[in-house]
């Protein structure tokens, strides 16, 4: 009985198939999981910036956009337009047209996360359907002020204005001051002399 030592090419692919088949598996599994987890990470980092779009200043929204550039890394508009807005943030805040901008940046950002993670929010939704209370903002906008007001201070670069309406004075004292001022007047004017001691010091 004769064998038959040829290899089909059929019998190739069947052989890496068995082998490499389990491994390729694994390998595909784990890169729809981690392409998973990266879109769970994206959509977490979205739904933080949605809800604090009216709060720019809340530590949410701070860390939200500083994970920006790892979690988007790679789609190159949002990345882009983060670069735009955090250049704006860091821009000066006494400009009139500062908060509008700042609004513009931000709803061209969350337009382009939505996009990307399959929503379908326009740009006039993402801007005007937004629960914030007047007080809410008008507390950032004060705190936003006082930590200005006082980074300016404590750098020396601002002072303190001051206006004394009044001395805690009794009228005992004031009289005296009053009479030590006149004194010191006639003493300087010459109409009145200083009594002066000589004491000679004996050993």
């Amino acid at each position: 009985m004769l064998f038959d030592w040829s290899i089909k090419i059929t019998d190739i692919a069947i052989i890496f198939s068995t082998l490499l088949g389990p491994i390729l598996a694994v390998q595909a599994q784990k890169w729809i999981e981690r392409r998973g987890e990266r879109k769970v990470r994206q959509m977490q980092i979205f739904r933080v910036l949605m809800a604090t779009r009216a709060s720019s200043l809340s530590s949410a929204h701070v860390e939200a956009l500083n994970a920006v550039p790892i979690e988007f890394y790679g789609e190159k508009n949002i990345v882009e337009s983060w670069k735009f807005y955090l250049d704006h943030m860091a821009s000066d805040t006494t400009s009139p047209t500062w908060l509008d901008t700042r609004v513009t940046l931000l709803v061209d950002m969350l337009h382009g996360m939505a996009s990307h993670l399959d929503y379908s929010f326009n740009k006039v939704e993402i801007k005007n359907e937004i629960y914030s209370l007047k007080k809410h903002g008008d507390i950032e906008s004060d705190q936003d002020i006082i930590r200005r007001g006082l980074a300016m201070l404590l750098s020396g670069k601002f002072a303190l204005p001051m206006d004394i309406k009044s001395l805690p004075l009794n009228d005992v004292a004031l009289k005296e001051q009053d009479d030590l001022r006149k004194e010191l007047l006639k003493l300087l004017g010459g109409k009145i002399s200083l009594n002066v001691q000589v004491e000679s010091k004996q050993n």
